[in-house]
């Protein structure tokens, strides 16, 4: 009788990464137990210690995958538009939408309560999103206070509605973000058609 070895499973650390952000935003206040994440990929302590030195070094790898993964990576493509300010705008908020990409934030806040380590990390990190949309909103004229709350507004909204759009079609998540849109960008008594409310 021939006896056939399983192949152990072989992860990348990319694919570490993004397999722990799917185990955590299950889990209540995304706390990490790295035997909930060891178990769903079936693999052993082995092959975490392959990728990472320690609990705190996977935990700082993790929020660094999800800024690149989750905001530069939107930041980008914005980057890469031409076009006037308003409309890399919406296409920024369209584009989070579309591929659901702020569906891990809520998980990796409650990390930030969890891991104080990586707490200002995190921080950073909405605060990079926060001034990427103050300059497209600065260029459309807005300054001070308007510019700070517009900006935060955007930010907030789109990250913190992702799981309850999430529930609804992608046809009324998109009409939902275009209302969203009009009503943080332009005058609220003269339309779309009218100047920047700034």
């Amino acid at each position: 009788m021939v006896v056939v070895k399983k192949k152990k499973r072989k992860y990348t650390r990319e694919q570490w990464l993004k397999k722990a952000l799917d185990v955590i935003s299950g889990q209540d206040f995304g706390s990490i137990v790295i035997d909930n994440i060891l178990a769903s990929m079936r693999v052993t302590k082995g092959s975490f210690y392959w990728h990472f030195k320690d609990r705190n070094d996977f935990i700082e790898k993790l929020v660094i995958y999800w800024d690149e993964s989750f905001t530069k990576n939107v930041m980008r493509h914005i980057g890469e538009m031409k076009g006037d300010a308003d409309e890399r705008l919406l296409e920024l908020m369209m584009y989070v939408t579309r591929k659901r990409l702020a569906r891990y934030d809520a998980a990796i806040l409650s990390l930030a309560h969890n891991e104080p380590h990586v707490s200002s990390q995190i921080a950073e990190v909405f605060e990079s999103r926060i001034n990427f949309v103050s300059s497209l909103f600065a260029e459309m004229g807005c300054k001070g206070l308007d510019l700070e709350l517009r900006s935060r507004m955007i930010v907030t909204f789109m990250s913190q509605e992702q799981n309850v759009l999430s529930q609804k079609s992608m046809k009324e998540q998109i009409k939902l973000i275009k209302k969203a849109y009009d009503l943080l960008v332009y005058r609220f008594d003269k339309g779309k058609d009218s100047k920047w409310k700034c």
